[in-house]
């Protein structure tokens, strides 16, 4: 197991926009060719990467490609330019989080796939389509720009649809917080009354933030509405 400065990029010189590291078991991502501010197309699938680290110099990047590696936790660095990332078959459990880095650091997002990850439920992982589709929902909501999710593309529908949901949040949390002001009343054994079911609609509609994990097909169609869209 190696690190890409101990393996070397033979596989790119300086004259090319596009730089394939595929199958070398790298463990880290440590390289900086002289024109890494020049590569468009990056692809280092079917490693050990468990950190997206070493991308800082690579400022012109349209495409990256991470599929099959370890990764979790992805940090990346502004990337203006990036219009697809693939992160398929890695670890990312915490969708909300991956999110707010693609929005802050990929402004020109339009393809992503999340396939074979946690955070994107599918029949591996015991999910079902309305459990997948509330996925998509959370996802094309953050990113305004994208295009095309996972397989499939991103409809004007769902789109729509989304958008929708976020509404429809944002007046339970209204609701919620006109009729029980923070601290202005015991619950503590009282008799339940109607107020209990706006609290309840308001922990269904899901906020706060949340990592992804499968309730069934049964579940609520906001949970998946986190605080930044409030």
């Amino acid at each position: 197991m190696l690190t890409a400065a101990e393996q070397g990029f033979s596989s790119q010189n300086e004259s090319s926009d596009s730089l394939f590291l595929v199958g070398q078991d790298i463990t880290e991502f440590n390289i900086a060719p002289k024109n890494a501010q020049y590569i468009k197309h990056l692809d280092l699938s079917y490693n050990l990467l468990e950190k997206a680290d070493g991308l800082q110099r690579f400022v012109g990047l349209r495409e990256l490609i991470l599929d099959n590696n370890q990764l979790s936790n992805i940090k990346l660095p502004l990337l203006p330019f990036l219009h697809t990332l693939s992160l398929n078959k890695n670890r990312v459990h915490d969708l909300d989080k991956l999110l707010d880095t693609l929005t802050k650091c990929t402004p020109l997002l339009e393809y992503l796939s999340l396939l074979g990850n946690p955070v994107c439920p599918n029949e591996l992982m015991h999910g079902d389509e309305e459990d997948y589709q509330l996925y998509r929902y959370s996802v094309i909501n953050r990113l305004k720009g994208l295009k095309f999710l996972d397989s499939r593309p991103v409809l004007a529908a769902e789109r729509s649809e989304a958008q929708n949901r976020v509404k429809i949040a944002q007046v339970v949390k209204a609701l919620q917080e006109d009729l029980c002001p923070e601290g202005s009343l015991d619950l503590t054994g009282h008799d339940a009354t109607p107020l209990d079911k706006t609290q309840d609609m308001a922990q269904h509609a899901g906020f706060g933030k949340r990592t992804y994990k499968y309730k069934g097909k049964n579940s609520e169609g906001n949970k998946f509405i986190s605080n930044d869209d409030l």
